[in-house]
């Protein structure tokens, strides 16, 4: 059971360092670097890892949306064994931020970041990832359009999270369950597909397949 994070020293300094240049560089940031750290975040994530490596052992993954990317990556990394990660992030303060995060992955060539609406651009080289990973999914267009736009990933492993949540002028695109979720994204090979409720009510549903 995936219940924590490996939060080594490296880790430690990372983040503590990242917070302070945001809060002297970035200070309109704080309120999202609060959200960031929330508990359902981690909770959302640990679930996602925790059912991500009883179907795959992923090695190159691309975030859609990953925002700061500090979570998610070290869980990538530290917990299922990636290689690589890549951010693909439409806010440019946000790709700065996760790149700060990372910073240790970053210097050692497993983490990099690049500004791009995944819903409108192709996702771009240097790797051929194996698997997508979309946390944000009520945040965007359905998943079938990032699909068009990347046809040679119409086969790579997905996965999504999602909420039924529209409380949040943000959240576009919710869906009722799971399978609405794989609907959206047309996902017709389901490895994983279930939902939690989080710590603050909310319903989350995930879905991994192809």
């Amino acid at each position: 059971m995936v219940d924590f994070l490996k939060f080594h020293p490296y880790t430690c300094n990372n983040w503590a360092k990242t917070i302070s240049e945001i809060l002297k560089k970035w200070p309109y940031c704080s309120d999202r670097l609060a959200s960031s750290f929330a508990q359902t975040q981690i909770e959302s994530k640990l679930w996602l890892i925790e059912e991500l490596t009883k179907v795959t052992s992923p090695k190159r993954v691309a975030l859609l949306g990953g925002w700061y990317a500090h979570i998610i990556t070290n869980l990538l990394i530290e917990t299922a064994g990636a290689e690589f990660v890549k951010n693909f992030e439409i806010d440019e303060d946000a790709k700065l931020i996760s790149c700060k995060f990372n910073r240790e992955y970053k210097n050692r060539g497993q983490f990099s970041a690049e500004k791009c609406n995944v819903m409108f651009s192709k996702i771009s080289p240097p790797v051929i990832f194996d698997t997508i990973i979309n946390t944000s999914c009520e945040h965007m267009f359905d998943m079938s359009r990032f699909r068009e736009i990347n046809p040679k990933y119409k086969h790579t492993l997905l996965v999504l999270q999602s909420t039924d949540n529209d409380s949040y002028v943000d959240h576009i695109n919710c869906v009722k369950d799971e399978n609405h979720l794989a609907e959206q994204a047309n996902i017709v090979d389901i490895k994983y597909m279930g939902s939690k409720k989080l710590s603050n009510g909310m319903n989350r549903f995930m879905v991994i397949g192809r």
